[in-house]
């Protein structure tokens, strides 16, 4: 053991993570010439290039993924262990949250989570980003405490962040309630041939399909309601958002044929782990997650 420098695990996951000396260097904020003598170190250690040039991109060798999994798993305990020592008091807290997610889950979980948390602490504050196309770069970064999103839509081990499910939904077609144009029943090829609004502004769902044809395409939830009100557009919308928002104003959902069912799945570094605030969150959300049956 003697012989092994614990010091490379943090720049070995970045390595892995990024498959990038640039972006890893940045990840870690260290130089890149120091995260190219790491790279080396790591490759006389595994007897393993690790990172091998594949066009003008790098790519992992097999032995590289296959240290994805037990890496993280080990910064994560490292950090369990080293935080050992802190005592934390919920009652006490002062700090702001940043959490990169949809309007749909800020309505349907964020919203109940503020108003049970914020009557008993005050003084912790909710930073609200829309999830975007640069979820990747912020990721990378660390820029955020929780990425909350459909999980078959995150690509697989995202960046070595650790998550959990929340909650479930379903999708529906939504319509004005006097759009007779929408059966009591649909499905996607059906939808194609109506006047549509792309909530989902071109995300591939479960099946790989999408609406091939859109009057107007938005990334807000909400808005996709209100544009359909009073027309003859239709929409996709979460179960539970319409269940809140869409009877009040006028609107009918309708059953998906094939069930279309997701997970709401929250995602965070795992430098933030065994943060005794981070870890308190992730519970207070998991639990509000819980309430919504």
């Amino acid at each position: 053991m003697h012989k092994i420098d614990l010091n490379l695990l943090v720049p070995l996951q970045a390595l892995l993570v990024e498959v990038n000396v640039t972006r890893a260097a940045e990840r870690t904020n260290v130089g890149q010439p120091a995260m190219s003598a790491s790279l080396a170190k790591l490759r006389r250690h595994f007897n393993d290039p690790l990172l091998v040039r594949d066009g003008r991109n790098m790519r992992l060798t097999r032995f590289a993924e296959s240290l994805l999994e037990p890496v993280s798993r080990a910064l994560g305990s490292m950090y369990d262990v080293m935080d050992q020592h802190v005592t934390f008091d919920p009652s006490r807290l002062r700090r702001r949250f940043t959490i990169v997610t949809s309007d749909y889950v800020t309505i349907v979980l964020i919203k109940p989570f503020l108003q049970s948390v914020l009557r008993m602490r005050p003084h912790v504050a909710v930073r609200i980003v829309n999830a975007s196309d640069r979820i990747t770069t912020l990721a990378r970064r660390a820029e955020f405490d929780l990425l909350i999103a459909p999980s078959h839509l995150m690509p697989p081990g995202i960046l070595g962040y650790q998550s959990r499910d929340l909650f479930a939904d379903r999708l529906v077609a939504v319509a004005d309630k006097n759009n007779i144009a929408l059966g009591d029943r649909v499905s996607i090829d059906e939808l194609v041939r109506l006047p549509f609004v792309d909530s989902m502004a071109g995300v591939k769902l479960l099946d790989g399909q999408s609406p091939a044809v859109a009057a107007i395409a938005t990334v807000n939830f909400s808005a996709a309601l209100n544009l359909i009100m009073g027309t003859p557009m239709v929409t996709l919308i979460q179960s539970r958002l319409y269940e809140l928002i869409g009877p009040q104003c006028g609107l009918r959902a309708v059953p998906l044929q094939g069930g279309w069912q997701f997970a709401e799945t929250m995602y965070w570094h795992p430098k933030f782990t065994a943060d005794p605030a981070h870890t308190w969150l992730r519970e207070e959300l998991g639990d509000a997650a819980a309430a919504l049956g």
